[in-house]
């Protein structure tokens, strides 16, 4: 069986991720994979992000992905997202405050054998933080 197009296996991710389906998301995951984030310590292993996803959407229980721009050469692919959600539960220590955040997000991926081996995340973390209350906004 031939492995799967890239943008095909990053759809599925995103669909996991709207899904709330943890095996899903697990089960596109290579063994060595590690998630690099811009304002976070990495996350490695299958496992480790399955925790993370499984935190996050505690926290934004609504989370969506929207694919805005998805390119793909190789074994690499990029994407471009709009997420919202609400804030439901802590978030990184910020109690959920009910409020309705929407971001932007960049990621980019390596992928092996046709599973996610490496993810770099490049968030709006500033501007959530300010739709949650947590730091000033402009003005």
């Amino acid at each position: 069986m031939p492995a799967q197009d890239p943008k095909t296996v990053i759809r599925g991710w995103v669909e996991a991720w709207n899904a709330q389906d943890l095996a899903a998301a697990e089960e596109l995951l290579a063994a060595e994979f590690v998630r690099h984030d811009a304002n976070l310590p990495d996350v490695v292993g299958p496992q480790a992000e399955r925790q993370y996803i499984a935190d996050t959407l505690i926290a934004f229980p609504d989370l969506h992905f929207e694919i805005e721009q998805l390119i793909a050469e190789s074994d690499l692919v990029a994407a471009r997202y709009l997420v919202q959600g609400t804030h439901r539960g802590e978030f990184f220590g910020i109690p959920g405050t009910g409020l309705p955040v929407t971001i932007q997000a960049v990621e980019s991926y390596r992928l092996a054998r046709g599973k996610l081996a490496e993810q770099w995340v490049v968030m709006d973390a500033l501007g959530l933080l300010q739709q949650l209350g947590a730091v000033p906004g402009p003005g």
